[in-house]
Order: C-alpha cells, then structure tokens, then sequence
C-alpha cells in the first residue's frame, strides 16, 4: 500500500486536532471536542495472540457458554461483545502483524497512524496527555502517531505515576521552559527552509517534504503542550506513591499489571488523558505467574501439547482477568451519566490468533464498556464466508469517540449494526 500519510488521512476523512488556543473556550476546546470529552479509548494487546480453543467460546449469542479463559469477564455479561472471524483482511505477516494490528495494513507499513493516534490527534493538548502507552513485557509499540513514528511505551509504574500525578520541581519546570523555547526556535527555522524548498521539489520529494512537515508540527505541538501544561499543578490523587522497585520487582508480573490499570483508571477520572495502549508484549521469558515453568513464546508454539497449552491458559486468563479487574473498577468509579466504564472503550485482542501457527486470521477480539450495546458472543462472518474487517470496527470505536469519520483506513463500514 503505497501512499502517504497525507493521503492517507485524506482517504479516511480525518481531521487532525489543532495545538491549543488561549482564544478559544474551555482551553481550546472546540464544540466538538467539548462533545467527545467523556469519551475514552483502552487498548489491550498481546504479543503472541490467544490460542483460539481456550479464547472462543462454542455458540454464540448473549448467554454463550465462556469458553475456559473467559469465565472471569461473565460477572459483566452485558457489557461486553467477542467477535469471531474478524481480522485484518490484507495482512499475512504472522509476528509481524503486531505493527499492523491497530491500522490494518500490509507489512512494511505500519507506521501509517494507528487508530488509537487519530482519537488522540483530535484530543491534543487538552489533556495533560493526549495518550499514554504501556508495556509489560517485550519490545515494541503497536502504536504509530501521525508523523509515523513509533510511540514510546512506559514499563515502570512508578515512572507513570510521576508522569501522572507527582508536580515537577520549580528548577525543572524552569529547564523545561528553556528547551521548549530554544527547540521552537530551531522548528521555526526548519519550517521556513521546508517551505521555501517546497517550491523547488517534485511532486515524490513534495510527498515527502510533506510528511516531513507533519512531524514539525507533531513536534510543535507538542512542545506547546508541555509549556502549557507545565504551568497547571497535576491532580491530587488518593493512592499512595508507587515504589521504584524496578521493572516487576517485588510488585511482581502481576502486581505490576493491576497497578498500571490502576493508574489509567485514575488517569480516566482526572481526565489526564482519554487513550491508553497497554501490551503483553512478545518475548521468551518466563512469566511469574504460578504454574508456569517454560518461556512465553515457546509456550505460544505449543505443538497442541497438553503441558503447555494448560500453562497458556493460565497466562491467557491472566489477561482477561485483568481486563474484567479493570471493568469492575470503572463500573465502581461515578463519571458521565453513570459510571467510567459506560465512557470507556475497551479493546482486548492480538495481531495473532494462533501463534503456533503464526496466523494473522480470525483473531481474538473483545470490545467492551463505552456505552456499546454488546452481543456476548458474536459471529461477524459475512455472507461471502470471509471475516469482517477489523477496521470496522475501529471505524466504529470512532464514531463513538466523537469523530465524523466514513471509514478508518481498509474498513467496508462499520458495526454500528451490531453494537449499537
């Protein structure tokens, strides 16, 4: 797929978010966003998908039987929907398709703006922080922003609780005003070069030159973020600080997974921030959780025997017990016209169905919260037998955002038939 990301955003009718304006109301707010502000998004991935037998359940409707690692998501029945036979269409690159899994295109581009980066861009700098992106294991971002590159993931609670919600020194703040004002300079002076070869250029080199101007922009916006932000004192949380104990130290896998939910849900009540990317990233290490011996990845390629795949589903119900932790924390939280979990979105799933196979067909996927009206068990195979494009959905979770979007990327339309 050779296009730009000009042509791109083009095509998918969006519109990126403008840098704040002290004229505007609501710091900045446009009508829009103001409509769109109770919104969120949460995207859950893993690195070496979810073995299908253990993931889907075998019939289909709102009162499904749950399949062995969905049993912990049944005390929110109602609240959330799993599709089968839906995935990206266009994408055959087995391990590879974790850069494809949130914008759906074929390998080699995945830095193309992934769908959770357009929400964010029509958010910008009215949040502290326009996304947040977590990582538990393995290397990697399935998250690419709009000038294409790759966001940076945090692996420390406690580096995210100081980002969220510990004030920055006087000495700090005031360095952090000099680079923002001596890096503007130096974007000023690339702009006005950019611009004045941009009448020198063919159309390839303008394309380029384009693209280039867009991460000027990213970067100008962005600088003008963190001047803004630096000055308004972070919200006052009750949870006590976080401990540097390293990455899991004595918080252990699993303490360091409920604590960076935690903090998204407080990051979502102080309104910190509306999108959240947090993966279970891909790697062989060995996951300490009990009951597990072997290493992650030589799990995932698990032969069909019986020794691994029990090991599998204990660290694949790990996940979703996560996911309904977090629910239930969000149901329990005030916020909109009920509760924080009916404004959230919630996206579980895997570039992978099976890794042992390293298929990139029928993945795993779950939506749940945001106000969606859910189906428990839903079979999304079209009448031609192919899948439904998983764009669909994200063309969806926009639309619910607040977006005026026609179609995200690959998508046939959306599935508002479906949940809503």
């Amino acid at each position: 797929m050779n296009q730009s990301r000009r042509h791109f955003l083009r095509a998918a009718g969006i519109t990126i978010g403008l840098p704040f304006l002290h004229s505007l109301p609501s710091f900045g707010q446009t009508k829009q966003a103001a409509a769109q502000a109770t919104k969120r998004m949460v995207f859950v991935d893993t690195g070496l998908g979810m073995y299908p037998g253990a993931f889907f359940p075998r019939d289909f409707g709102p009162n499904f039987t749950p399949s062995p690692v969905l049993r912990s998501m049944m005390k929110h029945r109602g609240k959330f929907t799993v599709f089968s036979n839906m995935d990206h269409p266009n994408v055959f690159a087995g391990h590879g398709g974790l850069n494809s899994f949130l914008n759906g295109t074929a390998r080699g581009v995945g830095s193309l703006p992934t769908v959770d980066q357009i929400a964010a861009s029509s958010v910008g700098y009215n949040t502290r922080f326009p996304s947040i992106h977590v990582n538990l294991g393995g290397k990697g971002s399935p998250s690419y922003s709009i000038s294409g590159t790759q966001m940076r993931q945090i692996s420390s609670p406690q580096l995210l609780f100081k980002q969220l919600f510990v004030n920055d020194s006087q000495a700090a703040k005031k360095a952090l005003a000099i680079e923002v004002e001596e890096q503007g300079s130096v974007l000023d002076l690339i702009r006005s070069q950019a611009k004045t070869l941009g009448s020198k250029v063919n159309r390839v080199d303008k394309d380029k030159l384009d693209e280039y101007l867009t991460a000027i922009r990213d970067a100008e916006s962005k600088l003008q973020g963190q001047k803004r932000w630096s000055r308004i004192e972070k919200p006052d949380v009750k949870m006590p600080e976080v401990e540097d104990v390293g990455r899991h130290g004595e918080l252990g896998y699993e303490g360091t997974s409920s604590t960076m939910f935690d903090l998204f849900r407080l990051a979502i009540q102080t309104d910190s921030s509306r999108i959240f990317t947090l993966s279970y990233g891909m790697h062989n290490k060995r996951i300490g959780l009990d009951g597990i011996t072997n290493g992650y990845h030589s799990l995932s390629h698990h032969g069909k025997r019986a020794d691994k795949l029990k090991q599998l589903e204990i660290i694949e119900s790990f996940y979703i017990n996560q996911v309904s932790r977090f629910m239930e924390k969000l149901a329990g939280t005030p916020g909109g016209d009920e509760n924080l979990l009916d404004d959230t979105m919630i996206l579980f799933g895997s570039a992978l169905s099976d890794a042992g196979r390293h298929s990139n067909r029928n993945l795993p996927i779950m939506i749940a919260g945001g106000g969606f009206k859910h189906k428990g068990h839903y079979n999304a195979e079209q009448p031609n037998k192919s899948a439904t494009p998983l764009n669909n959905l994200y063309t969806s979770m926009l639309q619910n955002f607040g977006l005026e979007v026609e179609k995200y990327n690959s998508a046939t339309g959306d599935v508002n038939n479906i949940l809503t």
